[in-house]
């Protein structure tokens, strides 16, 4: 089914400017007027609510990463164990896939404004759902991939909950990363995909391999 115009226009809008201006710093009326819609009630239609708005921008985003990260899942679940960089190339690079296929592209600085709002340990269920856009959305795929994080950082050294914890760390590094490479290349400064990609999982691999901090 082909998407409105105005349904578009909203949805990149709002994409945009919360990428840059984050979820509270941006009001319906900000989208309407950046998506030249003159019917003030435009979100309500389409979307139901501001919070159905910014799911609906999540949605339209996820069904390509979650279906790449589980054929990776399931190609790293082949080796026995899977090993760490394989499970972190299968987080990093749906990611970076969906960052290079647009130009500008907001979606990972709006990724990094949502989990701004989401509690420290973003592998967590959210406590309720009237909590809105304060929890960071999963799936099966992303589940899975989680627990055989956190089941290796786990054999490496810290225990169980702090390795979900270094796993959530992770998770924000790698979105704010590719945040900041978002803004670099709006400024005509980002490196070359393929090396940024393979620095990142090297460097997010370091930080599940590091010794557990005793005190």
């Amino acid at each position: 089914m082909r998407m409105s115009t105005g349904r578009l226009a909203l949805l990149d809008a709002a994409e945009k400017l919360v990428a840059r201006r984050g979820i509270h710093g941006v009001s319906s009326r900000d989208v309407l007027k950046e998506a030249g819609q003159r019917n003030n009630s435009a979100i309500s239609y389409h979307f139901g609510s501001w919070h159905g708005l910014l799911d609906a921008i999540w949605s339209r985003h996820a069904p390509t990463i979650n279906a790449e990260r589980a054929a990776l899942v399931a190609a790293a679940e082949r080796d026995a164990p899977p090993t760490l960089d394989r499970l972190v190339h299968a987080y990093v690079h749906p990611l970076a896939t969906q960052v290079h296929t647009s130009d500008p592209g907001y979606w990972a600085r709006f990724n990094e404004q949502w989990l701004a709002t989401a509690p420290l340990d973003v592998l967590s269920p959210p406590a309720s759902a009237a909590r809105g856009a304060h929890y960071y959305p999963s799936d099966e795929s992303l589940d899975v991939l989680s627990a055989l994080l956190v089941r290796i950082a786990d054999e490496l050294g810290p225990p169980e909950i702090a390795a979900r914890h270094r796993v959530g760390l992770m998770v924000r590094f790698v979105i704010g990363a590719y945040a900041a490479y978002e803004r670099a290349r709006e400024d005509g400064d980002a490196p070359a995909p393929d090396l940024f990609e393979d620095e990142i999982i090297a460097l997010a691999c370091a930080m599940l391999r590091v010794p557990r901090v005793n005190r």
